[in-house]
């Protein structure tokens, strides 16, 4: 089996149209899991599958013939792409601004949203005031002065490990007390 896709990706690369489809169809099924793993926006199940024959295209044209594990490589060359498109997909929706945002009001505070921030504030000092030193100091540090937790740590004398669960440890405290 290894020799046979072996030497169908050699045909293939020399355009042998009847090899192409071979390993299409070998691949067919790895393609159709594969293709119902994702959800990506404006892509449906067969936009997907279309994407993933086209990586197989893809791979049996980039692929280099001494390796000799042409399976491995096509079926990373399908994962890696469809993540890829993903991630495209992701970045795109982050970076897409709203054009009303400069049409837009400026909001006037009102006493009502000012007596709930401070209301607020006063639940969140009562929530750090029941924390331990250490753990106020880490949470205080790292969201109120901008430090990293590396630098939190430090600044504390503990190692990073410890300050990533004292951090947690206190996050849920915060949550559960508020």
């Amino acid at each position: 089996m290894l020799f046979i896709i072996e030497e169908l990706v050699k045909k293939a690369k020399n355009y042998d149209r009847a090899a192409m489809d071979e390993i299409l169809e070998k691949f067919k099924y790895f393609v159709y899991k594969q293709a119902g793993k994702y959800i990506i926006p404006s892509y449906d199940y067969e936009d997907l599958v279309q994407h993933g024959y086209l990586s197989i295209i893809k791979a049996v044209h980039q692929y280099n013939l001494d390796k000799r594990s042409f399976t491995t490589y096509c079926t990373n060359a399908v994962i890696n792409n469809y993540n890829a498109l993903l991630k495209r997909k992701i970045k795109h929706f982050r970076e897409i601004q709203d054009q009303n945002i400069l049409d837009m009001q400026v909001y006037d505070f009102t006493l009502e949203d000012e007596v709930i921030a401070y209301e607020q504030t006063k639940k969140l000092q009562v929530a750090l005031d029941n924390l331990q030193e250490l753990e106020r100091r880490i949470i205080y540090s790292v969201y109120m002065e901008g430090m990293n937790l590396k630098e939190a740590a430090a600044d504390s004398d503990v190692n990073y490990r410890k300050a990533i669960e004292i951090r947690k440890k206190s996050l849920i405290k915060l949550r559960d007390h508020l």
